[in-house]
């Protein structure tokens, strides 16, 4: 495994690669959260055949925290992605999600129509926070009376 920091719009944003040497086309993951780390444990394997890239968000794991509230949007997380994958300087990629990760692929691709992505695996996509909204308030309504007393007090 490789890894360092790149400086994205003043930050500091961790990566690490696994199997940089493989000549097949990487993938690219994005984690979920925000705010969970790149969680490499989960796919490194694929490093045996590919080049497999994670990166930690800001504010996750090993990347700066952010410094104001406006880094915390979709619209920060989108150009994130954009400059890192960018700084890697691939050509051709393959983009994997989880969850919340799914959701900034989605954006990124919408917004930014990049050249050479390949393929897309979203794992338990994010996709629309109507839908998403609706599920977690149903899901509380089950829960213990103490824990939905804490969530609405916040």
């Amino acid at each position: 495994m490789d890894e360092g920091y790149l400086d994205i719009e003043g930050k500091k944003i961790w990566y690490s690669v696994y199997g940089k040497e493989k000549k097949n086309t990487p993938i690219f993951v994005v984690h979920g959260g925000p705010g969970f780390s790149s969680m490499p444990e989960v796919v490194c394997e694929f490093g045996e055949q590919r080049p497999v890239y994670f990166y930690d968000q800001l504010g996750s794991r090993r990347s700066d925290k952010a410094k104001s509230k406006d880094d915390y949007s979709v619209e920060y997380f989108v150009a994130e992605l954009e400059g890192v994958i960018k700084a890697l300087q691939f050509t051709d990629i393959i983009l994997m999600g989880f969850s919340w990760g799914c959701g900034l692929i989605g954006s990124y691709m919408l917004e930014k129509k990049p050249a050479g992505v390949k393929a897309l695996i979203l794992s338990a996509p994010f996709l629309s926070t109507s839908l998403w909204d609706r599920d977690q308030r149903e899901h509380i309504t089950k829960m213990p009376s103490a824990i939905i007393k804490a969530i609405e007090n916040g």
